[in-house]
C-alpha cells in the first residue's frame, strides 16, 4: 500500500515486551485453560448446558487468540467476514483483493474453509502463526483448515479471513465460523437486506459485545428503493443491542462484474475504512486494545458462570452419594440381623441337618471330641456334612442377592427424585449386579474354609466339629438346631435332647460358632460394599474434581489483576519502536520521523455524523453535494445512520473521497 506521499507503509511496528510483561496474563491465562479442560457437566441441571457452551468458548477464545496474541503481540490485526449463509462474504473479500481466492455461489455450503489473505510483507506471519495456531495451514483450502493466500491488494499490517457461514447446515463449518470470530481482532459482520434480523448471528453479536469485541457492520443487497428504510431499522436494532457505535457499509443491489466482484464504487469507502486501519500504527493498536481488553474483562464473569454450575454439579453429586451411603448402610444392617435372627437356618438347610444328624454325626461329633477316633469324616458322613455346608453357601447366596436387589431398586428410585438423578440413574440397574450372586457364594466358601482352617488348627486334623460351628454360626444365638425326630432309613428317630446340647452348647463350639458368624458377616459387608461401588463409581464418573471451581476463580481473579497488562503491552504506538519490518529487497524503509506524519495526516480530523437530520443553512451546500454524489454513483455504500467510531476510533466514512485517496495497491 502507498500512502499520499508514496510511502510505503510499516507491515506493523515492534511491540517491545520488556520484562516479559505479558507472561504476568500468560500464566494465570494458561492456568485457567487447564482447569476448563477439567470441566464437565454430566448431570442435566438447569443452566450446565449453557455452562458447558461458555466453557468451551472461552477455552477456544484463550487457545485461539487471547495465547496466540498476547505471545505476539507484533502479529497484524485480522479482520474476520462473517455472517449467515448467502450474505455475500465471499463475494466481498475477493471484491476486496481482487481476484477470485475464496469460493462463491448458490451452492451451500460454498466457504468449507477459512481463507485468510494478507499482504505478501505478512505472508511468512500468517504461515506460522496468527489466529486459530491449531488449524493446520495449507494451500489448497482443505476442509478444517486455513487457506493462506498472499495479494498486493491488501494493505500491508492487517489480514483478511472469509469465515464460513454461522448457520452453516455443516456442524464443522458452524463450530470453525464461531472459532474465527472468536480469535478475530475486529469482526466485519455482513448480512443483507432480506437477512439482517435473523436470530443466529445476532446471538454471536451479542456474545461479540459482551466481551467488548471491535465489530463493523456491512449491509448488502439492499434495494435502492429500501436503502433508507433498511438501514435505519438495522441501525436501530444495534443500537438496542449497544452496537451504535459499530460503522455501518450499506452496499445496494448492484450487477457483479467479471469473475462475480462487485463494481469498485461498491466498495470503495469499507476500502478507505480498511486502509486507513493499515496506515494508522494507532488504529491498528486501537483495534487490537479494545479487542483484548475486552475479552480479558469478560473471563471473570464467564468463568463465574462455569464455576457456579461446576459448585451446582458438585452438590447434585453429593446429595446423590449421601443417599448410596445410607442406603448401603441400612442394608448392611439388614442383612446382619437376617444372618443373627437364624434366617440361613431354614429350609432345605434343615432338612440336610436332619440327615446328616440323625444317620450317626452327632455321633461321629462326640467321638471325635472324645479322642477316640482322629475326627474326620469319612463315607457317608462325609457326604452328608457336605450337603449341610453346600445348603448353607445357598442360603448365603440367596439372602445377599435379595438384599443387594432391594438396596438397588430402593437407590435407583431415590436417585430419581433428584435433580440429575435420572441420568445417573441411566448407568446402573434396579437389579444386583451379574456378579453379586458370585460374590455372595464366593464369599460363603471362602468363609467355609476358613472355618475349616480354624479347626484343623486345633489337631491337625480336619475335624467333625466343623459342622456344628458352621451350623452354630446360622443359629440364632443361644438356640439348639431344630428337628430333634429326624427320618432314618424311612422310621423315625428322636434325637436325644442331652445330645445336642452336649454338642452345641460346648463352649468351645459356641465360641467358634461366634466367631464364624463374625467372619461370615464381615465378608457379606464387604461383597455388599462391593455392590455399592456400582452406584459410587458412576458418582465418581459424573463428579467434578475437588476443588475446580475454587480453582477457575482463583485463575479468573488472576487474569483480571493483570488485566493492565494490556495497556502495557499495547502503549500509545508514539511512543513505541515504529522500525518497519525489511520490506521488498530494493524498497527503501520509511523513517519513523515519516511514518508519524503519515499516520498524522490519515487520521480523521472530526468524526462524521451521518444521522439523517435536517440540514442547517451552514451545511445545505454540503448535503447538496452529497446528495449529488449519491446519485452519480448509486451503487456506493452509504450510511445514513450513526457512524460514530467504536472505542479504537475507525470511522466509517462513507463520503466520496478524491482519487489520490489511498486504495488498496
Amino acid at each position: 500500500m502507498t500512502t499520499d506521499e508514496g510511502v510505503h507503509a510499516t507491515s506493523w511496528p515492534a511491540v517491545p515486551t520488556a520484562g516479559g510483561v505479558a507472561d504476568q496474563l500468560i500464566s494465570p491465562l494458561r492456568a485457567l485453560r487447564a482447569g476448563l479442560d477439567e470441566v464437565r457437566f454430566e448431570l442435566p441441571l438447569h443452566g450446565g448446558e449453557d455452562a458447558a457452551a461458555v466453557a468451551s468458548a472461552l477455552a477456544d477464545q484463550i487457545d485461539d487468540y487471547l495465547l496466540p496474541r498476547l505471545s505476539h503481540p507484533e502479529t497484524p490485526p485480522v479482520l474476520v467476514i462473517g455472517g449467515s449463509t448467502g450474505g455475500g462474504k465471499s463475494t466481498l473479500l475477493n471484491t476486496l483483493v481482487g481476484a477470485p481466492v475464496s469460493p462463491a455461489g448458490v451452492l451451500r455450503p460454498t466457504t468449507r474453509s477459512a481463507v485468510l489473505v494478507c499482504h505478501p510483507d505478512d505472508h511468512g506471519t500468517f504461515l506460522s502463526g496468527g489466529p486459530v495456531p491449531a488449524l493446520p495451514r495449507t494451500s489448497d483450502g482443505a476442509p478444517g483448515t486455513i487457506r493462506v493466500l498472499p495479494a498486493d491488494s491488501v494493505p500491508p499490517g492487517l489480514a483478511l479471513v472469509d469465515a464460513p457461514d454461522v448457520d452453516s447446515v455443516v456442524a464443522e463449518n458452524r463450530q470453525l465460523a464461531v472459532r474465527l470470530l472468536g480469535a478475530a481482532d475486529l469482526w466485519i459482520f455482513v448480512t443483507t437486506a432480506a437477512r439482517y434480523a435473523d436470530a443466529v448471528p445476532w446471538e454471536l453479536l451479542r456474545a461479540a459485545v459482551a466481551r467488548g469485541a471491535s465489530i463493523a457492520i456491512v449491509l448488502s443487497r439492499v434495494n435502492h428503493l429500501a436503502h433508507a428504510t433498511v438501514s435505519t431499522h438495522l441501525r436501530e436494532m444495534l443500537r438496542a443491542e449497544g452496537l451504535g457505535a459499530a460503522p455501518l457499509f450499506v452496499i445496494e443491489q448492484v450487477a457483479l462484474e467479471e469473475h462475480g466482484l462487485l463494481p469498485e464504487s461498491a466498495v470503495r469507502s469499507l476500502r478507505m475504512w480498511a486502509g486507513r486501519i493499515s496506515a494508522s500504527p494507532e488504529q491498528r493498536t486501537a483495534v487490537i486494545r479494545q479487542t483484548l481488553t475486552g475479552a480479558i474483562a469478560a473471563v471473570r464473569d464467564r468463568v463465574d458462570t462455569v464455576a457456579d454450575a461446576t459448585k451446582a454439579q458438585q452438590g447434585a453429586v453429593t446429595t446423590l452419594r449421601g443417599q448410596v451411603g445410607q442406603a448401603y448402610a441400612a442394608a448392611e444392617s439388614r442383612l446382619r440381623a437376617s444372618v443373627e435372627d437364624g434366617v440361613l437356618f431354614r429350609g432345605d438347610v434343615v432338612g440336610r441337618w436332619q440327615e446328616y444328624a440323625g444317620n450317626g454325626g452327632l455321633t461321629a461329633i462326640l467321638e471325635a471330641r472324645s479322642g477316640s477316633k482322629s475326627g474326620v469324616l469319612s463315607g457317608q458322613a462325609s457326604i452328608r456334612a457336605a450337603r449341610v455346608r453346600a445348603g448353607l453357601v445357598g442360603g448365603v447366596v440367596r439372602l445377599f442377592t435379595s438384599i443387594a436387589d432391594e438396596v438397588a431398586a430402593e437407590l435407583v428410585a431415590a436417585w430419581r427424585t433428584n435433580p440429575g438423578g435420572p441420568a445417573a440413574a441411566e448407568a446402573v440397574t434396579e437389579r444386583a449386579s451379574a456378579e453379586a450372586a458370585k460374590k455372595a457364594e464366593d464369599a460363603a466358601r471362602a468363609w467355609l474354609d476358613a472355618v475349616d482352617a480354624s479347626i484343623a488348627r486345633a489337631d491337625g486334623s480336619m475335624r467333625a466339629g466343623v459342622v456344628p460351628v458352621v451350623v452354630s454360626a446360622a443359629l440364632p444365638e443361644g438356640t439348639l438346631p431344630v428337628g430333634r425326630e429326624v427320618d432314618v432309613a424311612g422310621g423315625t428317630v428322636a434325637l436325644s435332647a442331652d445330645l445336642l446340647a452336649e454338642v452345641f452348647e460346648d463352649e468351645d463350639v459356641r465360641s467358634a460358632g461366634r466367631t464364624a458368624r463374625s467372619d461370615l458377616l464381615d465378608r457379606l459387608a464387604s461383597a455388599l460394599a462391593s455392590e455399592q461401588h456400582r452406584f459410587t463409581a458412576r458418582l465418581d464418573e459424573l463428579d467434578p474434581p475437588i476443588g475446580l471451581a475454587d480453582r477457575l476463580r482463583d485463575a479468573a481473579r488472576a487474569v483480571d489483576r493483570y488485566g493492565p497488562v494490556v495497556d502495557q503491552l499495547f502503549a500509545d504506538p508514539s511512543t513505541l519502536d515504529l522500525r518497519p519490518k525489511p520490506g521488498p529487497v530494493g524498497r527503501e524503509a520509511p523513517s519513523t520521523e515519516t511514518l508519524q506524519a503519515v499516520a498524522a495526516a490519515l487520521r480523521p480530523a472530526v468524526t462524521l455524523d451521518l444521522r439523517p437530520d435536517t440540514p442547517s443553512d451552514s451545511s445545505t451546500a454540503a448535503s447538496s453535494e452529497t446528495s449529488a454524489e449519491m446519485t452519480e454513483n448509486p451503487a456506493e455504500p452509504v450510511d445514513r445512520a450513526t457512524a460514530v467510531p467504536t472505542t479504537a476510533n475507525v470511522d466509517a466514512d462513507d463520503t466520496p473521497e478524491s482519487d489520490d485517496s489511498p486504495k488498496g495497491s
